[in-house]
């Protein structure tokens, strides 16, 4: 018993940190991968300014994202993540960004994240309805040279559609319920 508390109070005292708010990083803080990482979050992400997206992605990177009809590798350009940030904003006028888990490994660093976010705009065709939603998100970034190269990520879209009270849209290809 002796051995797994001296084992596990070690483990506890030379492990990965909780950060301030409960975010808990396994990454070295001097790992250029999390200090791009928290340049994003700080400069970008919260408050959504999207002019600063060339300093931290690649000019043409990976998305592995299929949210909005992409393929597993579609090559994407930085200005279209610009854009993408600045429909967030017009949809979602209030936003509370915060990470609760950061890992680094290699090239790579992945973090889940909590987003609360008040819908003020519209959404496509549905109006806004002035609801907060509360979700979670994992991103995986692959990094070089201090720049994101590759991104897989995936939110709870449907928890937040329900949240807002919106309905869902058709599925891609489906033909229209008859009444």
């Amino acid at each position: 018993m002796k051995n797994l508390l001296l084992a596990a109070s070690a483990i506890l005292l030379t492990g990965p940190a909780m950060a301030e708010g409960g975010t808990f990083v396994g990454c070295d803080a001097k790992n250029p991968n999390y200090i791009a990482y928290m340049g994003m979050t700080n400069e970008m992400f919260i408050p959504r300014n999207s002019a600063v997206a060339p300093k931290f992605y690649a000019p043409e990177f990976i998305s592995h994202n299929q949210d909005r009809g992409g393929g597993t590798k579609t090559p994407m350009k930085v200005e279209r993540m610009a854009t993408m940030y600045d429909e967030s904003f017009k949809t979602f006028g209030e936003r509370k960004y915060e990470n609760e888990l950061v890992i680094c490994q290699g090239d790579y660093l992945i973090a889940r994240v909590v987003l609360t976010s008040k819908m003020t705009g519209a959404m496509g065709a549905q109006a806004a309805t002035g609801k907060t939603a509360r979700i979670s998100a994992t991103d995986i970034y692959k990094f070089k040279d201090g720049k994101v190269v590759e991104r897989w990520g995936n939110a709870d879209n449907v928890g937040q559609l329900w949240q807002l009270g919106l309905q869902l849209p058709p599925a891609p290809g489906a033909s229209p319920e008859k009444k």
